[in-house]
């Protein structure tokens, strides 16, 4: 009977070594998978230009953020949903609170109540209406 105990004990020792064993070497994906608190997201990741506009865009960061193209300061306009520089017309699109700091997006969203005056400075022309 001693010998029985032994060999169950011997089983039970070897069945759980190779439990613990499997588990460390299952890969994590299956884990992560099941719960969603894996890295990578559960649906595939929108494209910036999906993103609706607008945002909260803290004071500190809006001192701090300039024109890509003339170094100048920008102001918020369209009730936070761009950033202008006065100078050129460039508005920079705010998607989902991140400031899209692109020079061809600033041209993309250009604002066509700019125009140069011929002297490199861009001065904002009178509107009609």
């Amino acid at each position: 009977m001693k010998k029985f105990l032994r060999f169950l004990f011997f089983v039970a020792v070897i069945g759980g070594i190779i439990y613990a064993l499997k588990n460390m070497m299952a890969p994590p994906q299956a884990e992560f998978a099941s719960n969603g608190s894996g890295i990578l997201p559960q649906e595939p990741v929108k494209s910036l230009d999906d993103a609706p506009l607008g945002g909260q865009i803290s004071a500190e960061l809006l001192k701090i953020l300039v024109c890509p193209e003339d170094k100048g300061p920008l102001q918020l306009v369209d009730d936070g949903k761009f950033l202008l520089n006065p100078r050129n017309g460039y508005k920079y699109p705010i998607r989902n609170g991140i400031p899209v700091m692109l020079i061809e997006e600033g041209r993309k969203y250009r604002d066509p109540g700019f125009a140069s005056n011929g002297a490199g400075a861009q001065q904002k022309t009178p509107q009609n209406g």
